[in-house]
């Protein structure tokens, strides 16, 4: 019994981290372990492989959805963004301009809240020149949880 408390503390502690439950995978992302935490810009998990998207015209980025990376690891030969897991961990500034050319943070924007990392993204203010205020603000509305948690200053 009393070992079974520690192996519970001991996974506890692996899977949080200051608060914060550890991220999901991207489901349709291919690069690394498929997390949105490998790089300083790649922590938004959004769903841009939908057909009817506005995200490439919104970021100005050629499509590349439905194409082989080649990053190599375990998911670097698979398909990015598939129509069946259309989710990328988009940089923090494409989350932005997406959001801008929108208009509002609306249906059309989507996130899988559990994979981006939320705190990242609160905690940082600009990304390659680009404000990251209304991708703040979409962010605490659709991912009000994970937004909470993070606490108001960086950890």
């Amino acid at each position: 019994m009393r070992y079974s408390a520690i192996l519970g503390l001991v996974v506890l502690c692996l899977t949080v981290q200051g608060g914060r439950a550890e991220l999901e995978q991207c489901p349709g992302e291919t690069r690394y372990d498929k997390k949105c935490n490998h790089s300083p810009t790649h922590r938004v998990c959004a769903k841009i492989g939908d057909p009817h998207t506005s995200f490439w015209e919104g970021t100005g980025q050629g499509k590349w959805c439905g194409t082989i990376g080649y990053y190599g690891g375990l998911y670097g030969n698979d398909v990015r963004c598939p129509e069946d897991n259309p989710t990328w961990c988009i940089c923090k500034w494409a989350t932005a301009r997406w959001i801008e050319k929108v208009g509002q943070c609306d249906d059309s924007i989507e996130f899988n809240c559990k994979a981006t990392d939320v705190c990242n993204v609160k905690h940082s203010y600009e990304d390659y020149k680009v404000d990251l205020k209304v991708a703040h603000d979409c962010l605490a509305q659709k991912c009000p949880e994970q937004w909470n948690a993070c606490g108001d200053t960086p950890e």
